[in-house]
């Protein structure tokens, strides 16, 4: 089991999260909304191109939801130094294991959450301000199923 960690930001209104700096950068992002004083997890993404993209997609539904949303952008601070190819590889299975592991909470990961199967398990530990997002989490074996 491969570990990694996973710094969240700050959480960012939606409407000013396209004026960030790192919007050309590549990681996973959280979706939240607060509303009545309840904070509910709406999404768990991943982009391998940039935030920007991702983050103007998802705008069309998150009307949808009522009270303010926010973005936490996450990157991958360890391990170091790899490869941009095995970079992706550990985003896409950092976002599997994120979805699968926070399902019952996820209020629009619906779909993805019975597809998601990462290709290596990930020990994930969760710092900054992650949120909801446990401080660790990962697919327990008995869960674990092989391509």
């Amino acid at each position: 089991m491969q570990k990694i960690t996973i710094e969240w930001s700050y959480p960012i209104d939606v409407n000013n999260i396209l004026c960030d700096e790192r919007m050309y950068n590549i990681g996973l992002y959280y979706i939240t909304r607060n509303f009545g004083g309840h904070l509910s997890d709406l999404y768990i993404g991943k982009t391998t191109y940039n935030y920007k993209s991702r983050l103007e997609s998802h705008l069309y539904w998150l009307n949808n939801y009522r009270g303010k949303k926010f973005v936490r952008l996450g990157t991958i601070v360890k391990p170091k130094n790899i490869s941009q190819e095995n970079l992706k590889q550990v985003i896409n299975d950092a976002e599997a294991t994120l979805i699968f592991t926070m399902r019952n909470q996820l209020i629009h990961n619906i779909m993805c959450t019975v597809s998601c199967n990462p290709s290596q398990r990930l020990r994930i530990t969760n710092i900054g301000r992650r949120g909801n997002i446990p401080s660790e989490v990962y697919i327990p074996n008995d869960e674990w199923k092989e391509l």
